[in-house]
C-alpha cells in the first residue's frame, strides 16, 4: 500500500481539548417482547390516524411545552398524512371522551394507522400509570385515582383496531404531588402488557423527563427532526431520537420504547436519502445559484462543508448570480418541492420563511406558515437565554439537527456573549446540569479555565456525559487540575458507563496505551467497536487502521470498516476504501467503486478531500481515474478526453462536483 492511503494513527487528532472524536449518544433503548413482524405494508395508501393531547395550563402551575409540543407534533404528522385530532389543555371528561371518540372512529374508517401522542404530567402509583387533566385537584391517593385518566383505559380503548398502533408520552414525569402524595413513583412505569403496541416513553422508566427551555421539550424536538427522515423504519427512527436526546441532555434523559411486535412502518416513505440535508440545501443554493439561498447555508451552518465556497460565491456580484432553472413550471415545482421537504427534515424556520416568500401560492402554503411559528425565531434578540446558549457553546460531537455543535476556535470569538447566556440558564435551570457544562465550556473558551474545571466538577458529579469526558481531559493534559492519569481513565469509565461514546473512546486510547492503568488491547477494541456501532465514524475508521495492520481481525476485513466510516460521514474512510479497491488490497480491483468512493468523499469534507485528491490525482489507476471522468462527464463537469490521465480539466471537475453538492438531480 501507498503511503496516500493511512496516516499514522494518530490519538491526539481525536483527543485534542474539547475532545473533538465524532460522537453520537448511545442507542436505542427498548424492549420487545416478542419477535413477530407487525407490517404496515401497504399503509401509505391507507389511512393513517392521530390523537394528539398537550396539557399545559393545569390549575396548580403551567407546563408551557406540553402545549408547544402537541401543536408542533399534530402539524408535522399532518405533513406526514395524518388526520389529526389535536386536543389542548383537557379536563376530565374531555379527555377520556376524546380517547373513546378517537377509538370509534379508527373502528368505523379502517385505520391503518393508529398514533397517539401525550405531553402533560403523568404519574406512576403502585405500577399504574396515570395522565392528570388540567382540572385534576389532587389531595391524596383517591383523589388522584378519581381525578386522572389511567393509561390502562387508554390501551384498552386503542387496542381495539387491528391497525399499527403507536404511543408516544412526554409526561413531564416528576411528582407534582410531592407535598400531599409522596408514595407516587418518579416517572411512569412500564406497562406489563402492550399486545399490538409500539410505546415510546420520553425517558427510562423511573425517571424524570425534562420540559426543555426552548419551544420544545428535548424528546418531542427529536421527534420532529426524525420524523421526516425518508425511508426510515420507525425504530431507526427512534434510535435517532435516542441519540439526539442523549446529546442534548447530557446523557441525563434516555428514552425507552416498549413493543410486542416487530414493527415494520415508515413516518415518511420511499429511498433512504443519499446525502445529508447540509449536502441538500448547499446543493439547492448553489445549482440555483440564488444568494439568498446560500445566505440561508451560511446562517443555518457558518462552519459548514461548504462555508468556504459559500462565501467565495456571496463575493461576487449579486447581479452575476440570477437565479438558473426556476422559470419554467417543471423545474419551479422542483425547486418548490426540494425547499419545502428540506426545511421540514432541518426544522429550518429560516427556510420555511423563503418558502412562504417565494411560492406565495405554494401548495404547502398553509402548512409552512403554521409550522414557521412554531419553530425558534431565527434573530438573537428574540431567542431565551437557554435557547442562545446552547447556540452558542454546544461541542461539536453534540449536534443535532437543532443546535449545531461549535468549534472552540468559533466559541472563543463569541465567549463572552456565550458566558452570560449560558450563566443566566444556569440560574434559571440550577436542576439541569448540561447548562453548567455549556457554562464551563464557554468559561474555556474564553481562557478561563479555573472556573471552566469548577463547573465541570459541578456537571460531572451530577452525571453529565459531557462534563465527565472534559474534565477527563483536563486531568490527562493536567490543564488547571494537577495531571493524573488514573483520574482521567476513571472519569471516561464513568462517561462511557452512562453510554458517552466519547468516554468510550477515550477510555479505548487509555487502555491500547496503557496511561493510567494497565493495557488491555481486547477492552480498547471491544469500546471502539461499540462506538463505532454508534456511529462514532472515526472509532470505526481506526478499526479499519487495525484491521489493515492486522491488530484486529485481518487485512480483509480493512475496507468493510472503511465503507462503513465512510456512510457514518468521515471522508477519510472513503479516501481509504477507495485505495484499497483501486489496487487490488486483499480484495478484487474495482475501479467503478473506487470511483464512487472518491466522489462521495469530496462532499464530506471541507474541502481537504479535493485537495489531497487534485494534488495525488497520479497515483490513483488509470481505470480509477478513467471512472471518475466517465461519471463527471455524465454529470456535465468535465469537457476533457476520456484517457484515464488527469490535468487541469479533471482537476476543474472535481471542484465543481463539490462546488454543486455531487451529481445533478
Amino acid at each position: 500500500m501507498n503511503g496516500r492511503l493511512f496516516p499514522v494513527m494518530n490519538w491526539l487528532v481525536v483527543r485534542l481539548l474539547p475532545a473533538r472524536m465524532p460522537v453520537l449518544a448511545c442507542g436505542l433503548l427498548l424492549v420487545a417482547l416478542c419477535c413477530g413482524p407487525a407490517s404496515a405494508e401497504g399503509e401509505a395508501a391507507g389511512i393513517r390516524m392521530a390523537l394528539v393531547i398537550g396539557n399545559s395550563n393545569y390549575v396548580s402551575e403551567k407546563l408551557p411545552n406540553a402545549g408547544n409540543d402537541a401543536q408542533s407534533i399534530a402539524t408535522t404528522l399532518q405533513t406526514l398524512d395524518f388526520d389529526v385530532r389535536l386536543v389542548l389543555d383537557a379536563t376530565r371528561d374531555r379527555f377520556i371522551g376524546e380517547i373513546e371518540e378517537f377509538a370509534d372512529d379508527t373502528l368505523r374508517r379502517n385505520a391503518s394507522v393508529v398514533l397517539v401522542y401525550y405531553a402533560g404530567h403523568g404519574v406512576q402509583l403502585a405500577g399504574k400509570n396515570y395522565f392528570i387533566p388540567v382540572d385534576a385537584h389532587i389531595s391524596d391517593i383517591d383523589s388522584l385515582v378519581a381525578e386522572s385518566v389511567q393509561f390502562d383505559h387508554l390501551l384498552n380503548q386503542v387496542g381495539k383496531s387491528s391497525s399499527f398502533k403507536m404511543i408516544f408520552l412526554d409526561a413531564c414525569q416528576n411528582n407534582p404531588f410531592q407535598d400531599r402524595i409522596g408514595s407516587v413513583g418518579v416517572g411512569l412505569a412500564p406497562p406489563p402488557d402492550v399486545s399490538g403496541f409500539l410505546i415510546g416513553f420520553a425517558t427510562q422508566p423511573g425517571k424524570v423527563a425534562y420540559d426543555g427551555a426552548g419551544n420544545n421539550s428535548p424528546y418531542t424536538s427529536a421527534l420532529l427532526a426524525n420524523m421526516h427522515v425518508p425511508g426510515q423504519e420507525v425504530l431507526s427512527v427512534l434510535a435517532e431520537v435516542n441519540r439526539h436526546v442523549r446529546k442534548d441532555t447530557g446523557g441525563a434523559q434516555v428514552p425507552y420504547v416498549q413493543f410486542s411486535v416487530k414493527p415494520e412502518f415508515y413516518f415518511l416513505p420511499g429511498e433512504k436519502a443519499d446525502q445529508d440535508v447540509e449536502v441538500r440545501l448547499w446543493k439547492l443554493a448553489a445549482q440555483q445559484a440564488d444568494p439568498e439561498l446560500i445566505n440561508l447555508y451560511v446562517e443555518r451552518y457558518p462552519e459548514g462543508r461548504f462555508a468556504g465556497e459559500a462565501r467565495t460565491l456571496l463575493d461576487k456580484a449579486e447581479a452575476d448570480l440570477a437565479g438558473r432553472g426556476t422559470q419554467d413550471p417543471e423545474n419551479r415545482d422542483r425547486l418548490e418541492e426540494e425547499i419545502w421537504t428540506n426545511a421540514l427534515a432541518s426544522r429550518n424556520g429560516s427556510l420555511l420563511e423563503y418558502y412562504i416568500e417565494r411560492f406565495p401560492n405554494g401548495r404547502n402554503l398553509e402548512q409552512a406558515k403554521e409550522l414557521v411559528t412554531q419553530l425558534a425565531p431565527g434573530d438573537e434578540a428574540n431567542i431565551s437565554p437557554a435557547e442562545l446558549c446552547r447556540k452558542y457553546a454546544t461541542h461539536p460531537n453534540d449536534s443535532t439537527v437543532i443546535y449545531r455543535g461549535v468549534s472552540l476556535e468559533r466559541l472563543a470569538r463569541n465567549s463572552a456573549a456565550a458566558v452570560k447566556a449560558c450563566e443566566e440558564s444556569v440560574r434559571t435551570y440550577p436542576e439541569d446540569p448540561h447548562y453548567k457544562a455549556l457554562l464551563a465550556r464557554a468559561l474555556a473558551a474564553g481562557g478561563d479555565t479555573d472556573r471552566a474545571v469548577d463547573f465541570y466538577k459541578q456537571a460531572a458529579l451530577a452525571g453529565n456525559t459531557r462534563a465527565l469526558v472534559s474534565l477527563g481531559l483536563f486531568y490527562e493534559l493536567g490543564q488547571s487540575v494537577p495531571k493524573n492519569l488514573v483520574t482521567a481513565r476513571a472519569l471516561f469509565e464513568e462517561a462511557y458507563s452512562h453510554g458517552s461514546t466519547d468516554g468510550a473512546i477515550n477510555l479505548a486510547v487509555s487502555l491500547y496505551s496503557g496511561t493510567g492503568g494497565e493495557r488491555d488491547v481486547p477492552r480498547a477494541i471491544a469500546l471502539l467497536e461499540f462506538a463505532s456501532s454508534e456511529g462514532a465514524a472515526r472509532a470505526t475508521y481506526n478499526l479499519g487502521v487495525f484491521a489493515k495492520e492486522g491488530v484486529n481481525k485481518s487485512p480483509e476485513n480493512a475496507v468493510a470498516y472503511f465503507e462503513l466510516a465512510a456512510r457514518q460521514g468521515y471522508a477519510e474512510g472513503a479516501l481509504a476504501a477507495a485505495a484499497i479497491y483501486d489496487e487490488g488490497f486483499h480484495t478484487e480491483r474495482a475501479p467503478q467503486k473506487a470511483s464512487e468512493l472518491l466522489l462521495s468523499a469530496l462532499t464530506s469534507d471541507n474541502g481537504e478531500i479535493l485537495s489531497k485528491l487534485a494534488a495525488d490525482a497520479d497515483s490513483w489507476s488509470r481505470e480509477t481515474i478513467l471512472s471518475l471522468q466517465s461519471q463527471m462527464k455524465t454529470a456535465g463537469y468535465y469537457e476533457g478526453t476520456l484517457d484515464g490521465v488527469p490535468g487541469p480539466q479533471f482537476n476543474r471537475g472535481l471542484e465543481l462536483w463539490r462546488l454543486y453538492g455531487g451529481s445533478p438531480s
